[in-house]
């Protein structure tokens, strides 16, 4: 079941399409609350346009690809998963491209997305932190490791990066981090994450996560995840 969507939010045009368009607005009514134009538009509140493929995957899941416009400029791509029986939302993709880097894009792409979750009653959401920038990105956002072992792996990952970085850091500093790699709680990547030491031209933290790839999750009934997810898109100050 596929649908094939087009929006203009500036010149008020819509394009849609696809054999199963009405199999697809029904499952989007039935887990969403609104059909599948309805779910398009709001997922480009606030953006000139949009292009977007839904699929109903199984009975209880969708896939949303989506390329968002600004000014009739392409700034962001991305693919998610939806599942409401699981409560869970997937982040397959996420890429905005550098003409929409530097401001509110991605904030206001995660709050629209934010909004369509809730409103379908997701409480957990996950994806993998990779690219050159995805793991520090993500971590910062309040996203930890899946698992403990996950977090083992990363930690023994990042260990090994210490230890080249070392000579342009303290002692301290490096003991400091070197004792959060040690730490069995995956909220010790947070700690590593905001250290903001001087290494290699940029904050250590964020020069130890550079290139790393790990998958991620976030517990949005957990209060101090949450907290740091809504802080990081804006939502609350």
């Amino acid at each position: 079941m596929t649908a094939f969507i087009a929006l203009n939010n500036r010149r008020g045009t819509r394009f849609l399409d696809g054999t199963t368009l009405a199999a697809v607005d029904a499952w989007c009514t039935k887990h969403l609350g609104r059909d599948a134009l309805q779910f398009c538009q709001m997922f480009t509140v606030r953006f000139s346009a949009g292009s977007f493929v839904l699929k109903a995957i199984s009975g209880d899941r969708l896939l949303v690809r989506a390329r968002v416009y600004q000014a009739a400029v392409h700034i962001a791509t991305l693919a998610l998963r939806l599942d409401p029986s699981q409560r869970r939302a997937h982040l397959s993709w996420f890429v905005v491209a550098p003409t929409g880097r530097g401001g509110a894009t991605t904030r206001q792409l995660l709050q629209n997305i934010l909004l369509i979750e809730r409103d379908c009653g997701i409480g957990r959401m996950t994806l993998q932190a990779a690219l050159t920038h995805g793991a520090y990105v993500w971590a910062v956002h309040g996203f930890l490791p899946t698992t403990s072992a996950a977090w083992t792996a990363l930690a023994g990952r990042l260990a090994t990066k210490l230890a080249t970085l070392a000579p342009s850091c303290t002692t301290a500093q490096v003991a400091a981090i070197q004792q959060l790699l040690k730490s069995p709680d995956r909220q010790a990547l947070r700690a590593i994450a905001a250290t903001r030491v001087p290494a290699g031209g940029m904050a250590l933290g964020k020069q130890l996560l550079m290139g790393e790839s790990w998958n991620g999750e976030l517990d949005l009934s957990d209060e101090p995840s949450a907290l740091i997810y809504l802080r990081r898109i804006g939502l609350i100050p």
